[in-house]
């Protein structure tokens, strides 16, 4: 038998399965009940569902079969099973001898869709404690519907174990089990956090998924997670992931540079669901009182916040929804707008993802797509946002088109590659190679905001920025849905960049070992140094001859190493004028050195103010005849960017992990231009930017603006004694004594829901207030130095009720403010804390008790 869990674990436990057969109206299985023991099928709630639902194709299949059609049906059920996901027979049918039997009824779209009256008879139940295997090994909860295993949960209690054991709990399993196939989700959980992976065989399959940076409670006596057993288990929103969220992703040979794909299942990101569904509810019920879907949305979503699968989802919604109580479309046509790049590489993948929509979905690649694809009435049309404009005039001056309900979504209109935004939407159809006016750049994120002005009809318009422009935010409001770069840096999907920001002047003022040293100074014009930090004259080419030798020095010194040898950088210029001469001086220098490495130069093609020449970005870099300079700077033997106006926003390289700024970048535009280097690569630890206009308050200031908290200086704890550790801890201003006695109130007379619900709050603050990870640590760690030496130093002196009550605090809660690593921290600092259960509480009077097994030393 599977090893006792302790009290806390099963207190949580049994307040989850209470929750979903009051809340959720749950049935609770026997483990007898699961009579297949090889595909943990409970096959009489399956023939239950089948008799109730579809009793005249089951007549058929009797009157052929007799008393073989039980068999029958389980015995086809267990051949699909060999080559089919379980939760694709849920939603293609089972195939039994000609017949076809559903496994389950979604939840009805329109009034005449065939399940709205089987709707009903889905039956949802669990299986607390499942056992599986001649070891009797142990899964917290199964869920099933219809008698067919859908999710997996493991759930632990914080007081003794964390999210990430539940993690490797799943990963450790022999996954040659049955159960560890069948299910679509895989759900690993604490009070407060929860994991989702739809294959449980590796660690890195799981994902957060959490409401945000913090999970709350929505009703009181509830853990931090109630979202977890109030929502996403529910009933509705199970059903509503079998027959719309879950997208099978087929496999793939190798092609071309295209690495060969296993098969796999994606679900969506809680915040990605989230989003799909506000919108869906809103706007249908806007439509159902107004009449009209004249809506505009704003998704402030961030990096890392999977974005392209956010809109592939929601153009699928959109495309299944119906006017309420009729059969009739909401959405006519949804166009997706987005920059070429990520139309002939994202949008263009993740799309093909969702096979079932490949004969309602075009791609505009050529001038004469769109047309057809209006003429055909395609449902769904990826276009470039340059084509906004014309898309727009064309349904207004079209009758037939100007009677269809639009819905348009579009991709961070600040991401597109060609530089001159306005002139690109001014001018719809241009040739293609034609350059752009040399004017001055328009911000693109106003221009779609003065289109959708100009055309604002009855169509639906959701935005898709992490950084709104102040007319976006004037034109949409505020965010109707949120997912903050704070959010994807703590759950790993992008790199906090504004952590690495110094400024030239502070390299220079600590004597920075890359800067040359005063002896060398003779080498440079007199008084460049002074000049380079405060001269505003970008273009002095003194300056920035200095300027190019000290970015190489950090690059080869600072960057180059990265990323195992393979680091990128990149140098923002102030025009392309300056751009020119850093890169031809760059080039020079790395050739005099004999470098392994090369630099590049991308810009709109301009004609320079002193020579009259024509300067092109494909004669300038000797690309070749339709080669695009990013793909260039894919291999490994180009190491070096410099950019005037270009690939400051939307450009997407991992391997990007240094930045010179010599131009001054503020607002928006310094949280765009600083995030080219914030996407994640398994090897990327660490990321270098030196701004060398002093500006690197301001940058932060702009992150700050965007992007909660900002980084500590660490403090170095002093190891003292006891009293001396408490006052430290009190001086550190992240608990108070009053935090220390409402929890032990909590302790003495609360429930344990109430009790977590505390925990997390003050976790809460503990890392709002400490942002720092190695600064978390030695807080923690300071916590468990106190904890240890009041428990030994206690033996010999008295102390004060406030440093007992204090050590009871931080015993209680120290252990649980961190979550960190395959291996949770909590298991290592338990050496520290010790593990100490309150047998007895009176007036700060406290009685420990050491738990069995436990080593504690002094």
């Amino acid at each position: 038998m599977a090893k006792k869990k302790k009290a806390p674990e099963l207190t949580f436990q049994q307040h989850v399965a209470e929750y979903l057969v009051r809340e959720h109206q749950y049935g609770v299985l026997e483990q007898s009940d699961i009579t297949d023991s090889e595909h943990f099928i409970a096959e009489d709630q399956l023939w239950a569902f089948l008799k109730a639902s579809q009793a005249d194709t089951l007549k058929k299949l009797e009157d052929d079969y007799g008393t073989d059609a039980r068999e029958e049906v389980f015995k086809a059920l267990r051949k699909e099973l060999e080559h089919t996901p379980l939760w694709m027979l849920f939603r293609q049918g089972l195939p039994v001898r000609g017949l076809e039997f559903r496994l389950f009824y979604p939840k009805p779209r329109s009034a005449a869709s065939a399940a709205a009256a089987k709707y009903a008879e889905n039956r949802f139940t669990f299986r607390p404690h499942f056992y599986f295997g001649d070891a009797h090994q142990e899964i917290d909860f199964v869920f099933y519907l219809n008698g067919l295993p859908i999710v997996a949960l493991e759930l632990k209690h914080e007081a003794n174990q964390n999210v990430h054991d539940a993690v490797a709990q799943f990963t450790r399993r022999d996954h040659r089990h049955k159960i560890f196939q069948h299910p679509f989700l895989y759900l690993a959980a604490d009070t407060s956090d929860a994991m989702a992976a739809t294959d449980p065989r590796k660690e890195e399959n799981f994902r957060w998924h959490n409401m945000g940076l913090t999970n709350t409670p929505t009703h009181a006596d509830e853990y931090p997670v109630e979202f977890l057993y109030r929502e996403v288990l529910s009933q509705e929103h199970l059903l509503e992931a079998l027959s719309f969220f879950l997208i099978r992703v087929p496999e793939r040979d190798v092609e071309d540079d295209k690495p060969a794909r296993p098969a796999a299942t994606l679900f969506p990101r809680y915040h990605q669901s989230r989003l799909v569904r506000r919108v869906a509810e809103d706007i249908t019920a806007h439509f159902a009182t107004a009449g009209d879907i004249g809506r505009k949305y704003l998704a402030d979503h961030s990096a890392g916040s999977g974005k392209t699968l956010s809109i592939c989802w929601l153009a699928d919604r959109l495309h299944s929804l119906f006017k309420p109580g009729t059969n009739e479309k909401l959405v006519d046509i949804t166009f997706i707008l987005t920059d070429r790049k990520s139309l002939d590489t994202n949008i263009r993948e993740d799309i093909d993802k969702f096979t079932h929509l490949k004969d309602v979905v075009g791609i505009a690649k050529k001038a004469d797509d769109l047309p057809r694809f209006l003429k055909e009435r395609k449902s769904i049309i990826v276009t470039t946002q340059q084509k906004f404009a014309w898309v727009l005039e064309e349904i207004q001056r079209n009758p037939e088109l100007k009677k269809l309900r639009v819905a348009f979504l579009i991709d961070e209109a600040h991401r597109s590659q060609e530089g001159q935004m306005g002139a690109a939407i001014r001018l719809p159809f241009r040739k293609e190679g034609e350059p752009d006016d040399d004017a001055p750049e328009d911000d693109p994120e106003e221009q779609i905001a003065k289109v959708i002005r100009e055309h604002d009809l009855n169509q639906l318009f959701v935005a898709f920025t992490a950084t709104p422009a102040p007319a976006t935010v004037s034109m949409f409001g505020k965010p109707f849905d949120s997912y903050t770069e704070a959010e994807a840096i703590a759950e790993g999907y992008i790199v906090d960049v504004a952590a690495s920001i110094i400024s030239y002047k502070t390299l220079y003022h600590l004597h920075c070992p890359t800067v040359p040293n005063l002896d060398e100074e003779k080498l440079y014009p007199k008084g460049v140094v002074s000049k380079a930090l405060q001269n505003l004259a970008f273009q002095d080419d003194g300056l920035i001859q200095y300027k190019a030798e000290v970015m190489l020095r950090l690059f080869e010194k600072d960057v180059k190493p990265l990323i195992g040898g393979r680091a990128k950088a990149m140098i923002v210029a102030s025009s392309r004028v300056a751009g020119l001469r850093y890169f031809n001086i760059i080039r020079e220098k790395l050739k005099e050195r004999g470098a392994d490495y090369k630099v590049l130069y991308a810009f709109s093609d301009f004609v320079h103010p002193q020579t009259n020449a024509a300067i092109s970005e494909h004669a300038v870099n000797e690309l070749q005849t339709g080669e695009l300079i990013e793909d260039r700077f894919e291999g490994d033997d180009y190491r070096l960017m410099v950019v005037a106006n270009k690939f400051q926003t939307g450009f997407d390289q991992p391997l990007l992990a240094g930045m010179f700024l010599d131009k001054p970048v503020l607002e928006r535009n310094a949280v765009q231009t600083v995030s080219r280097l914030n996407r994640c690569h398994p090897r990327k630890k660490v990321v270098v930017v030196v701004d060398f206009t002093n500006n690197a308050k301001q940058i932060l200031k702009a992150f700050a603006k965007y992007r909660k908290g900002t980084p500590f200086e660490p403090e170095e704890p002093d190891q003292e004694t006891c009293p001396n550790l408490y006052a430290e801890i009190l001086a550190a201003g992240v608990f108070t004594q009053k935090d220390a006695g409402d929890l032990l109130a909590l302790l003495q007379n609360g429930t344990d829901a109430r009790v977590q619900f505390q925990v997390n709050a003050l976790r809460t603050r503990f890392q709002a207030k400490l942002t720092d990870w190695e600064e978390r640590k030695a807080f923690v760690t300071l916590l468990a130095r106190f904890v240890k030496s009041y428990h030994f130093l206690n033996c010999f002196f008295t102390y004060p009720p406030a440093v007992q009550e204090f050590a009871i605090f931080a015993e209680y809660v120290g252990p649980q403010l961190i979550k960190f690593g395959t291996v949770s921290d909590l298991m290592q600092l338990r050496v520290y804390f010790g593990r100490w259960k309150i047998v007895s509480f009176r007036q700060c009077c406290v009685k420990f008790q050491r738990w069995p097994g436990t080593l504690v030393g002094p």
